[in-house]
């Protein structure tokens, strides 16, 4: 049943999303216009690594939920069939460029063919705090 729902569920977020985008800079207190997305149109670009510790606020309090404090995905996400994979898998985490962190913090998981259950971050976050955020990230596995 649940499988039956996850389409109409999925479709009532897109609906949303437009408008939920427009307001969540503000929401974040950045202007609108130093968002990723508004300033690159989320194209990764020069030294994607930015600073872990400034990083680690905005994990916990935007991705933790799903990724775990510790990248670790240990955690019951109701609404999706598997959970993210173990950030802190070096193997994993390896093969990974830094670019297509970049891109799935920025879009979302739709915009690298994953869950659209992850959210694009770039009407939210800056440039710099998408690189923060990659190097947090990064510090699970070490790579």
């Amino acid at each position: 049943m649940l499988k039956r729902m996850l389409p109409a569920l999925a479709a009532s977020l897109l609906l949303v999303q437009p408008n939920l985008l427009a307001e969540d800079a503000t929401i974040a207190g950045i202007p609108e216009s130093e968002t990723a997305l508004a300033t690159n149109d989320c194209g990764p670009t020069g030294d994607l690594r930015g600073d872990a510790e400034r990083g680690r606020p905005l994990h916990q309090e935007h991705c933790a939920e799903c990724h775990g404090f510790d990248g670790k995905a240990e955690v019951i996400i109701m609404h999706m069939d598997e959970p993210p994979p173990d950030q802190s898998d070096a193997e994993y985490m390896g093969q990974l460029p830094d670019a297509y962190l970049y891109l799935a913090i920025c879009r979302g998981g739709e915009g690298i063919g994953k869950s659209i259950v992850m959210y694009p971050w770039g009407a939210i976050f800056t440039d710099q705090q998408i690189k923060d955020l990659i190097a947090y990230v990064r510090s699970f596995s070490g790579t």
